[in-house]
């Protein structure tokens, strides 16, 4: 059977001095699906919050059209780089602001929402929470239906929001989830006491979350319509 789970882009962007802004403004204006040739439709776009995480950094999370668009952004992107002219002006401009970065392909979890969904349930945030974790090989799969199951009710209890339930493509040892809210809401479950970390060690290796603020027009954001 063909596997038909939503795919994404996920990518980590070290940023030169402060241009943080600059650079998330770049990425909103960028003409994705001209330039992979439908491939690719922007999530978000993010800052990573000084104080919790490695900064400056800005992450970016694209939709792929599936494995077709894959195919699509492959042949765009990479094999015919050297003939894609509007690539090449956007990726001139960006290195202005970034040094380097590191991009994983993902694979949505059941019940992961696309950015239709998302926009449908006018999912918005001026808070986000990034997991990147490392769980026993081949313990993605488990270790997401049970955020499913088990954090994804807790949380919205709360008034924080699933954006993402991701597990690596390339790799078997890399689960990611997002998360949408507010710093009053975050701030809550974090003096209250989060009881996930002790549940995530059942698969988890090594469990870390970051805190991130969305771009100006970023889709998810609480600022300006959705780009």
């Amino acid at each position: 059977m063909a596997d038909r789970a939503p795919l994404f882009l996920h990518e980590v962007i070290d940023v030169t001095g402060r241009g943080s802004r600059a650079y998330m403004e770049h990425t909103v204006g960028f003409d994705a699906q001209g330039t992979t040739d439908r491939g690719l439709a922007l999530l978000g776009t993010w800052e990573v919050v000084g104080t919790t995480g490695r900064w400056p950094q800005v992450l970016n999370v694209w939709e792929i059209a599936g494995w077709d668009g894959w195919v699509r952004l492959g042949e765009a992107t990479n094999v015919h780089k050297e003939d894609n002219a509007a690539l090449a002006q956007w990726w001139d401009e960006a290195y202005k602001r970034r040094s380097g970065g590191f991009d994983r392909l993902l694979r949505g979890a059941p019940g992961c929402p696309t950015k239709a969904d998302l926009l449908a349930a006018d999912t918005r945030g001026s808070w986000f929470v990034h997991e990147l974790s490392e769980v026993v090989p081949g313990a993605g799969p488990e270790y997401l239906a049970a955020t499913m199951a088990e954090r994804v009710p807790a949380m919205a209890e709360r008034g924080i929001t699933l954006v993402g339930l991701y597990d690596s493509v390339l790799m078997d040892t890399e689960v990611c989830t997002i998360w949408a809210t507010d710093v009053h809401s975050h701030t809550d479950l974090l003096r209250d006491g989060d009881p996930w970390p002790a549940r995530a060690r059942t698969w988890c290796t090594r469990w870390r979350e970051e805190l991130m603020t969305p771009g100006p027009r970023s889709p998810l954001g609480t600022q300006g319509p959705p780009a």
